[in-house]
């Protein structure tokens, strides 16, 4: 295998098989997010306890919602899905009067093998960056037209020409001379990292998409684990693929902590995954790519995704729905739950007090590390949070 070329390309069969025998699929929470001295936050550790002070300004039902969108070889059948299901997801948030942003960027990172070329509008898919809708906008809003014309910039720009441009390469040429020296050039780079690309655009911000008072809500849409899951060969046999470890903006808690260290605290974060969690969808994506008989793409468990939505309390669809109306709906309303509520740094911290200032009558309840309001809060409204968490 061409490892500059592809990474969707069948892995050794041996190696998938002890995958699919031996790796984990679950994950366990991490119940302390944040150690102090990382969090972002107002505090002070002593004791072997972390005191929390800080006030933040309500988001009045903001909310920022960044897709990630694979955008390798085999997606195109579920972007064409996801697309054409947006439409109820932006009504669901309009109905709610949702003070809304949705950016798409894709799982394309920037390499000494993945180069700005042609097949990455020179760089422009690349490292997080928010890819431009028809109307010229990198992000829309509830302002931005009427319900059918987002609905139709949203499926012009989820639905990635780069990635049938591949898919079409491959059926006219795998197994031709010179098939390998051709792939860069009319595909994007198969080595999908929608965690990295995630962390980028909230270290960078690009086009000021991410309001800092604002619920950040990350849908991941993806066939493949991040990296394809060669970090997981190398952890069995240490060196199998070099250079393709998770590092640290691969990992779900580096998201978490950037989101609260960049923005500050009180800032909300959800992660959603649409991917591969069964054997019976992982089949279905071995063999979604086919030349003359031969498989010559597979999908993997996206172990990684898993973890994000698990650590943010979000949802985790499946990418072999029939269609995506379920996922979207139970997406659309964990966000709409959460817009209008406060991001605590450890799960049921001791001594909290809540003061809402502004906005007389609204109670609150706790949920693990959500501080959910009674009712949307208004712009301007200040909540203290005071409390105190185990330090780590």
């Amino acid at each position: 295998m061409n490892m500059s070329r592809a990474f969707k390309i069948l892995a050794v069969p041996v190696l998938v098989s002890i995958y699919v025998g031996c790796s984990p699929v679950n994950f366990v929470k991490d119940e302390e997010l944040n150690k102090c001295q990382n969090s972002g936050l107002n505090c002070i550790s002593q004791n072997g306890k972390d005191y929390f002070d800080e006030t933040i300004t309500a988001a009045g039902g903001l909310v920022d919602i960044l897709i990630v969108d694979d955008n390798s070889a085999s997606m195109s059948f579920e972007q064409t899905q996801l697309a054409t299901r947006l439409s109820g997801f932006i009504q669901n948030l309009e109905n709610q009067k949702a003070d809304y942003r949705i950016a798409i960027t894709t799982t394309d990172i920037s390499s000494g093998n993945n180069p700005a070329r042609a097949i990455n509008q020179n760089g422009a898919l690349q490292d997080g960056r928010l890819i431009a809708f028809p109307n010229g906008a990198y992000f829309l809003t509830s302002a931005s037209g009427t319900l059918a014309q987002k609905d139709d910039w949203f499926k012009k720009t989820l639905q990635r020409k780069e990635t049938l441009d591949c898919e079409t390469f491959i059926r006219n040429n795998y197994g031709k001379s010179g098939y390998d020296s051709a792939y860069d050039a009319n595909c994007p780079y198969g080595d999908e990292r929608g965690i990295y690309a995630a962390n980028l655009t909230v270290k960078n911000n690009p086009n000021s998409f991410i309001r800092p008072n604002a619920h950040l809500a990350i849908i991941i849409l993806s066939d493949e684990d991040v990296r394809s899951q060669l970090y997981w060969y190398n952890q069995q046999s240490p060196g199998s693929y070099p250079g393709y470890d998770l590092e640290s903006f691969d990992q779900p808690q580096t998201l978490l902590n950037n989101v609260l260290a960049t923005y500050g605290g009180g800032k909300a974060l959800s992660v959603h995954s649409i991917i591969t969690t069964t054997q019976a969808c992982k089949t279905i994506q071995d063999n979604q790519l086919v030349v003359n008989g031969t498989a010559v793409v597979s999908g993997s468990f996206g172990l990684i995704y898993n973890q994000a939505s698990q650590l943010t309390h979000g949802i985790v669809g499946d990418i072999c729905a029939s269609d995506y109306t379920s996922q979207l709906g139970q997406i659309s309303t964990n966000i709409l739950s959460r817009i209008n509520s406060a991001t605590l740094a450890c799960n049921n911290p001791s001594d909290l007090t809540v003061n809402i200032v502004g906005q007389p009558g609204v109670t609150y309840s706790v949920s693990d590390r959500e501080v959910k309001f009674s009712e949307q809060l208004s712009p301007g409204t200040t909540v203290r949070l005071q409390y105190t968490c185990k330090t780590l």
